[in-house]
């Protein structure tokens, strides 16, 4: 044990990080997926804080970690949608993908072309990724699609908003005020046909069927600029890992490879 490590054991951690300059420690417990017994994970949870000596701590969208930074609670955009005044809880506990998704997107808002997301739900994510980027600025359009709907025996995976039938029509009055939003709906990719641009900046790629995904790479590809982005949200869990066992053959064939991150997304950068 290293002497500041022997001195953290013997005094709190928020008078140790002001006695040392450190950020302000922030935490958060959120919601978490495909648990069986949550009494038991609760108590886990307490002995990892217990054992830790409450170290700043991160424990949502099944990603736990500690003695981290925590960047995005400090940033003002992601604590406001953690204080919950205009977002859920589902919002809240997946903010370290909503951080990193916008993170890419700024980086390659200068670049030629234009944005799009591919399964786009009822927009939450769209929204927050157009309070980030000023497309009108850019000149940029920002092209959304999906189905909008669920039936029995598809295979992409069933939400409550499906339950919605107006799901579509809400989602078009969510960006009635933002002309450059072009929200289409159908089958990926047979919907490609009722517009698509010529040039990618950065593509978001939220499916949840291996089908679709592959055929949305298989287009986006060979359009995304140099320096490009696309992340995957769904390539880094194991419950979707067909779409890694579908993406990854695609994208090797452009001699690009797709990175995994702990939150479950998946990044590729066309060199």
């Amino acid at each position: 044990m290293g002497l500041s490590e022997q001195a953290m054991t013997n005094q709190s951690w928020d008078q140790y990080g002001k006695e040392h300059g450190l950020l302000e420690p922030r935490s958060l417990f959120g919601a978490n997926f495909n648990i069986v017994d949550q009494h038991k994970f609760k108590q886990a949870i307490q002995l990892l804080r217990e054992s830790t000596g409450n170290l700043p701590m991160f424990v949502a969208d099944n990603v736990i970690t500690w003695n981290k930074n925590f960047s995005f609670m400090h940033d003002e955009f992601f604590v406001k949608i953690l204080s919950g005044h205009d977002s859920n809880v589902i919002e809240q506990s997946t903010i370290w993908r909503l951080y990193v998704l916008i993170y890419f997107a700024e980086t390659c808002q200068d670049l030629p072309g234009d944005f799009v997301e591919l399964g786009c739900n009822k927009g939450s994510t769209a929204k927050r990724l157009t309070e980030r980027v000023d497309f009108q600025k850019l000149g940029k359009r920002f092209w959304l699609f999906d189905l909008f709907e669920w039936k029995q025996g598809d295979a992409h995976t069933y939400l409550p908003e499906h339950d919605d039938p107006n799901m579509h029509l809400n989602v078009l009055n969510r960006f009635a005020d933002q002309p450059w939003v072009n929200v289409i709906k159908g089958s990926v990719p047979d919907s490609f046909d009722q517009g698509f641009p010529d040039c990618i900046a950065f593509a978001h790629i939220d499916m949840n069927d291996p089908a679709p995904e592959a055929g949305a790479l298989n287009k986006v590809l060979p359009l995304l600029s140099p320096g490009g982005i696309i992340i995957f949200d769904d390539y880094g869990w194991w419950g979707y890992s067909r779409q890694k066992k579908i993406l990854d053959p695609i994208a090797d064939q452009h001699n690009l490879s797709i990175l995994e991150l702990p939150t479950g997304q998946g990044i590729l950068l066309k060199r």
